[in-house]
């Protein structure tokens, strides 16, 4: 877990939104490979396990273990828009399983959620187990693209969407409806791509200058 991504992790239990205090075990760089994530409001506690923080233990919640695809990989790349170093992306499930290719061509941080197996954190990729029906433990509007694989739901679509920032993009399969809130970019026979709206302003009140 990149420790500058431990900043956007939240608690996922019903209460105010509030952010994670890190304890820190072992630290490779600037990634937390272990240690624990507490919460300072209901005092739950979440380890980080090989750079993954699991908010959710048990079996494995990721994809299948089919090897990593390079022009996957460029397409994740060109359809997200990484193309610099600001912020961080989301992949979801399968789409995992391109991070490493997907991080040898951008500078972008890349959090992996429920990561296939064999897909080591560090060096750029971050790592959250959190059950499927459950909304990402994530701070809102914080994330600036997100790739969903095959199996995702319309629930884990919206719930996955509070965590995308206004002009952010996401990459869904095609089956899935275009939630309200974007803006479709392009379509194929696998997916859609689109673009989260800005919120409108509020009305601003303009007065005459005497």
């Amino acid at each position: 877990m990149f420790i500058e991504l431990v900043d956007v992790l939240r608690c996922p239990n019903p209460h105010a939104e509030t952010w994670l205090v890190l304890a820190a075990e072992k630290i490779d760089g600037r990634d937390v490979m272990s240690g624990t994530l507490g919460c300072p409001i209901c005092h739950a506690e979440f380890s980080i396990v090989d750079g993954v923080a699991r908010f959710r233990e048990g079996e494995d919640l990721g994809g299948g273990s089919a090897p990593p695809d390079e022009n996957e990989a460029m397409r994740l790349a060109a359809l997200l828009d990484l193309s610099d170093s600001r912020g961080y992306a989301i992949l979801v499930g399968n789409t995992g399983r391109h991070a490493p290719l997907l991080r040898a061509m951008t500078d972008v941080q890349l959090m992996l959620i429920n990561p296939p197996p064999r897909v080591g954190m560090g060096f750029g990729l971050s790592g959250l187990t959190t059950a499927a029906s459950s909304g990402l433990p994530l701070a809102a509007a914080s994330a600036r693209a997100i790739a969903l694989d095959d199996r995702t739901t319309p629930e884990q679509l919206a719930a996955v969407l509070t965590a995308l920032a206004a002009g952010g993009r996401v990459l869904a399969p095609v089956r899935l409806a275009l939630p309200d809130g974007l803006s479709e970019l392009a379509r194929d026979d696998r997916h859609w791509l689109a673009e989260r709206v800005a919120a409108p302003s509020g009305v601003v009140g303009l007065t005459r200058r005497r």
